[in-house]
Formats: structure tokens, sequence, C-alpha cells
């Protein structure tokens, strides 16, 4: 019964983050993409937790690291993202 409270306590929280991808992604067709980025952001946070009590700097990083990748991944995608030409890193001289 303890490990159903402590997954069922965790609703408002997938709730909040199932609003927030779909605010991000408003495409449809993009289901999978979608479920892929909350799961994984859940995933990172949970492996986040099992490190240690308090979290440290690397770790918190680590999981922001991993929640970005799988969310930029899930944005392109979903096709949110557009590839666009590369923004040219040379320098422009002003005469």
């Amino acid at each position: 019964m303890k490990n159903f409270l402590a997954v069922f306590n965790t609703l408002p929280s997938i709730l909040n983050a199932v609003v927030a991808v779909e605010g991000a992604i408003p495409v449809s067709g993009a289901g999978q993409q979608k479920l892929n980025i909350v799961l994984g952001a859940a995933a990172a946070a949970w492996e986040a937790s099992q490190q240690q009590q308090s979290l440290s700097k690397d770790t918190t990083l680590n999981a922001i690291n991993a929640i970005t990748l799988l969310t930029v991944a899930g944005l392109n995608a979903s096709g949110v993202f557009k590839k666009s030409a590369p923004v040219s890193t040379t320098p422009v001289s002003s005469n």
C-alpha cells in the first residue's frame, strides 16, 4: 500500500508535466514524443534521487542535461523545431 500511495501521490506532478509538454508541443500526432519527454523526465528525476539523499550540483546538472536532451529530441521529432540554415560564425567586417 505504501508503494501504491507513493506512486499515486505523483499524479499532480504528472498532470503538470503533461500540461507543460502539451503546451510546448502543440502538434497532433506527436503523442509518443510527448510521452517520451514525460517518462524521460521522470526517469532522470528518479535516477537523480537514487544518487544520494542530498542532491549535489553534478547530480542536478546531469539530470537537467538528460531532461534537456530528451526534450530537444522530442521537439525535433515532433517538428516543433524546424531545421534552418546554420548561422555563419565568420565575423562581419565593418568598413
